[in-house]
């Protein structure tokens, strides 16, 4: 199989999960929200790049991860979609450093700092989206949507880059270990709890089983990611944090067995997600809270799934990727 022959629908196509396929009906509106945002707030990117991004139509990802949520909880949830797909791809470009204090940064405003006036959308959009959760979520929430944010970045982005630079990857079971943070699912995965209207109660968000129904969730999305992007991946000829790439060095399969391996290790993830949930059923009064988390999370799952079958960010040939240009730099206004 050559690259060009890669289709990622051949692996997981629409309604590859067992959970409803929906879209929120709020997507119309969502989509002038967000391109609203992208002309009129995010300047400090290129007009090309501008127009990439509205291309993209990010809301969809949005709109088909949450479909229940009310048009006002779709506000603060769009605008972090925006916001962190574009901090994620704006970061590839910067030193570690320059990743550390946007880290730091982005963290303290989400913790209360306001944002400067010469500080760009990145951070201006950050203090609304603390705000809009503060509105509409209670502080034991938000404070976890922090923390989840924050250790994505620092156990994640931070941790993969030395290896990107190096363009060499590690070894399969660090990559996991890093890929897991690095895919930057996390906050996301507690959106669901914005449209059941029930927080896990700490104690049992951290309980053993819940974490590791967490950790298996997240890497069933990071390997989604990896089957979905890899032709822009590979167009790039730079990534080498891909699961694909990292089975093709490892066991030097060729890139058709490596992709039949990434799904195995998909479906392995998947699978262990559905046996902790079905097999431990022991939290009493909230075992009601720990279905509607799985059965949310599985229809975000479901969701990003169509939606990388439908938008042009993962096109062969890294074509409807927004590459930077002229050094455009997190960072600066």
């Amino acid at each position: 199989m050559t690259a060009d022959q890669y289709k990622s629908a051949d692996y997981l196509p629409r309604g590859y999960y067992p959970w409803p396929d929906l879209i929120n009906p709020h997507a119309e509106q969502m989509g002038k929200d967000m391109d609203g945002w992208i002309d009129n707030d995010y300047t400090f990117l290129t007009e090309k790049q501008r127009e990439k991004y509205k291309k993209m139509r990010l809301h969809i990802c949005t709109a088909r991860m949450w479909p229940d949520l009310t048009y006002e909880q779709t506000i603060p949830c769009n605008r972090f979609m925006l916001q962190y797909v574009a901090l994620d791809d704006q970061v590839e470009h910067s030193s570690l450093e320059e990743i550390q204090q946007l880290r730091i940064r982005c963290v303290a405003i989400l913790k209360g700092a306001q944002p400067r006036p010469e500080e760009n959308a990145l951070y201006q959009h950050m203090a609304l989206i603390r705000d809009e959760f503060r509105v509409l979520m209670p502080d034991m929430w938000v404070e976890r949507f922090i923390y989840y944010f924050y250790q994505s970045f620092r156990y994640g982005i931070e941790l993969e880059y030395p290896y990107k630079i190096a363009q060499r990857p590690p070894s399969l079971t660090l990559f996991k270990t890093i890929r897991e943070y690095s895919v930057l699912m996390r906050p996301y995965l507690i959106f669901g709890e914005i449209e059941s209207g029930l927080v896990l109660p700490e104690h049992i968000f951290e309980h053993i089983v819940v974490q590791k129904m967490i950790s298996h969730m997240t890497l069933v999305v990071a390997w989604q990611n990896d089957i979905h992007s890899l032709p822009k991946e590979m167009a790039k000829g730079t990534e080498v944090f891909n699961l694909v790439f990292v089975l093709q060095q490892q066991y030097n399969l060729s890139l058709k067995d490596a992709c039949a391996e990434a799904l195995r290790i998909h479906n392995e993830e998947l699978a262990n997600v559905f046996a902790l949930h079905a097999e431990y059923r022991e939290f009493g009064e909230y075992q009601e809270h720990i279905d509607k988390f799985i059965y949310y999370a599985g229809v975000g799952l479901q969701g990003v799934n169509s939606f990388y079958l439908e938008t042009d960010r993962y096109l062969h040939g890294g074509m409807g990727f927004a590459w930077p240009e002229n050094n455009v730099v997190a960072g600066k206004p």
